[in-house]
């Protein structure tokens, strides 16, 4: 399944997971190989993999009802600097996880604080560039690392 990233060359490449823990790996596993293709550096490719775990760990867990089993699609691509981009799709609870991403505490009804909202903090810090949008039923995160 090929599908376009805007912005990107035409050599992208798609896959779609069930939407479940046991599939982290190959998940990561996919785009690590992507990056490696891509000439993305050992280190860089690091962090991608660093910041999609993150990403997918949450739409794994928070994404869907428990009752409903979803899937993520994953779509790898070079950019026209030297690096990748990714676009992680999901059709899941409509969520936009930079709307409060600089609000690192949450209230709770308590008056007592949680910790909360550092996963996004960590992406934002060691990706280059980090978007949201909802097109249709979908939530779409792009994430972007250039090589150094």
């Amino acid at each position: 399944m090929m599908s376009a990233i805007a912005g990107s060359r035409d050599n992208n490449i798609a896959k779609t997971f069930p939407a479940e823990l046991d599939q982290l790996y190959n998940m990561l596993r996919f785009v690590k190989e992507n990056a490696f293709a891509f000439g993305v550096n050992s280190d860089d490719a690091i962090k991608v993999e660093l910041a999609m775990e993150e990403a997918l760990v949450n739409i794994i867990t928070y994404g869907y009802p428990e009752d409903q089993k979803g899937t993520i699609e994953i779509l790898c691509a070079p950019v026209k600097k030297t690096g990748m981009q990714i676009l992680i799709k999901d059709h899941g609870i409509p969520y936009n996880p930079l709307a409060n991403a600089n609000k690192l505490l949450t209230n709770t009804p308590s008056g007592g604080q949680i910790l909360g909202g550092y996963g996004i903090y960590f992406i934002l810090k060691i990706m280059d560039e980090v978007n949201y949008h909802r097109e249709r039923d979908c939530n779409c995160l792009t994430l972007i690392k250039y090589t150094t």
